[in-house]
């Protein structure tokens, strides 16, 4: 994770050691861990669109908010018994409002910048694959044309959709097969380029969903790439007809790449 402003800081989570921060001409990561709990599992890292100074991140007691660009933390009004924060998005054009999703599969939401929390649904995705393990909110995205309508990524159980910012959901893993290839997913994105469309990162490759995820249509990955797992996609904020994703042979794996499309 890094931040828009000149000064170039790198973020990065770790399992059982917090966050690590590089700075500005520095080639040391510096442990971040002031204020947050004892063997940090971070999951989740967000950077405040407007203010780079906040950052929010996610751990096995909660989310946490550092207003000093991770110098020292606090953790946020979040229920004690809600499942530990896996990934964070800000509504489109408000950065006030907030979301969620957990591991086990929550979604909750903060219309305060985070200082608290509401669940708002806990019915997830496709119950075509059963897994030695709950399902996880792998990511979360809103058309930044249309911020009402959000899309959520579900470890081995699909996608689901609201149209009315998050009040409701429903499935929509449709045309993709009930395998655990293709609803296996990590990665969801919109993009200010195509409004009404979702991609989506699966263990098969990224998926295209036009018409608000009506139907998915395969990238083809395999065309250009022995490795078909993708991982994460994201929009370049400065362009986004720009797409980058990133793809690794398995869950654990020394290969992987990174590919952009224009």
């Amino acid at each position: 994770m890094t931040t828009k402003s000149n000064d170039t800081y790198v973020y990065a989570g770790a399992e059982v050691s917090g966050i690590y921060r590089l700075s500005p001409g520095s080639s040391q990561w510096e442990e971040l861990t002031q204020g947050l709990p004892v063997d940090p599992l971070v999951a989740g890292i967000i950077i405040h669109p407007n203010d780079p100074e906040v950052i929010y991140t996610g751990t096995q007691d909660g989310p946490y908010r550092s207003t000093n660009r991770g110098n020292s933390w606090e953790r946020l009004d979040y229920p004690k018994t809600g499942a530990p924060p896996w990934t964070f998005m800000f509504r489109p054009g408000d950065p006030s409002v907030m979301y969620l999703g957990t591991a086990p599969g929550e979604i909750y939401r903060s219309t305060n910048s985070g200082d608290s929390w509401q669940m708002i649904t806990k019915d997830m995705g496709s119950a075509e694959m059963t897994m030695a393990f709950p399902t996880r909110v792998i990511a979360l995205c809103a058309d930044p044309n249309f911020p009402d309508e959000m899309y959520a990524a579900l470890e081995v159980a699909g996608v689901i959709r609201s149209s009315d910012g998050g009040d409701t959901w429903e499935e929509i893993s449709g045309s993709l097969a009930p395998s655990e290839d293709t609803l296996d997913l990590h990665g969801a994105q919109c993009s200010a380029a195509l409004p009404h469309t979702v991609f989506i990162t699966t263990r098969q490759g990224p998926f295209i969903g036009p018409d608000r995820g009506s139907e998915w249509i395969p990238v083809n990955f395999g065309n250009f790439s022995e490795i078909t797992y993708t991982r994460d996609l994201k929009a370049a904020p400065h362009d986004p007809n720009m797409l980058y994703v990133s793809i690794g042979a398995a869950a654990r794996s020394q290969q992987g790449a990174l590919y952009r499309s224009r």
